[in-house]
């Protein structure tokens, strides 16, 4: 069987039957040395040093086990300046489009404020929104935009309106993942799996022809 693609992590899984992991790295950016496969990116909600992050950012986004910028965004219930986190999203997108990687997206309240910052800047990197959460009007916006959307853990709960718009999203434009919720990504494809009513097979394979596309792997 082929393996399961969990876009965005923040815990370390061993890379076995062909499984990839995303690890997310928001702090700790030397980290990405080791050669794991990770996305680098300032956090919103962590921008107290990020003068000094980004610079480190910068030496190391271009290391080809990163790739990804992000997680990174916007969020209008964290307690960081609002101008401060525009300015520093700014900087990351030009930074993935100077590298030509993807942006891994963490956005609260703000897909208006998110969607003007990437037409504005201009952006050209592919846009995964990650862990997606919310109305399917809202997602049916960021589609139309071109961006990707990726679920997580809020799949499991049988009554999430998050569920029902997953089962018929494009089989292009979606992807599944763990973050921080401590699932097993397995659990999450098997969700999935009914949601969509397909084989297990057919979407793993599916998920990994988004990642190719998306990932230029």
């Amino acid at each position: 069987m082929p393996g399961h693609i969990d876009i965005h992590t923040h815990h370390l899984t061993s890379p076995i039957n062909g499984n990839i992991s995303i690890l997310n790295f928001y702090k700790d950016f030397e980290e990405a040395k080791k050669g794991v496969v990770c996305s680098l990116g300032l956090h919103p909600w962590y921008l107290e040093n990020w003068n000094r992050d980004f610079e480190l950012l910068e030496s190391l986004a271009a290391l080809p086990n990163v790739v990804a910028i992000g997680e990174c965004g916007l969020d209008k219930l964290c307690k960081t300046d609002w101008h401060l986190q525009m300015t520093v999203f700014k900087k990351q997108i030009y930074l993935a489009n100077s590298l030509d990687k993807p942006l891994v997206i963490h956005c609260v309240r703000a897909y208006p404020e998110l969607i003007g910052v990437l037409q504005i800047s201009p952006n050209e990197s592919p846009v995964i929104i990650h862990g997606y959460n919310n109305k399917e009007s809202i997602g049916q916006v960021l589609l139309d935009k071109g961006y990707y959307l990726s679920f997580g853990s809020a799949i499991l709960k049988p009554e999430s309106p998050t569920a029902g718009f997953l089962a018929h999203i494009d089989k292009e434009r979606f992807f599944l993942e763990t973050d921080d919720s401590g699932a097993d990504i397995k659990e999450i494809y098997r969700r999935a799996t009914h949601i969509r009513k397909c084989s297990e097979d057919e979407l793993i394979l599916q998920v990994q022809q988004n990642y190719k596309t998306v990932f230029n792997q």
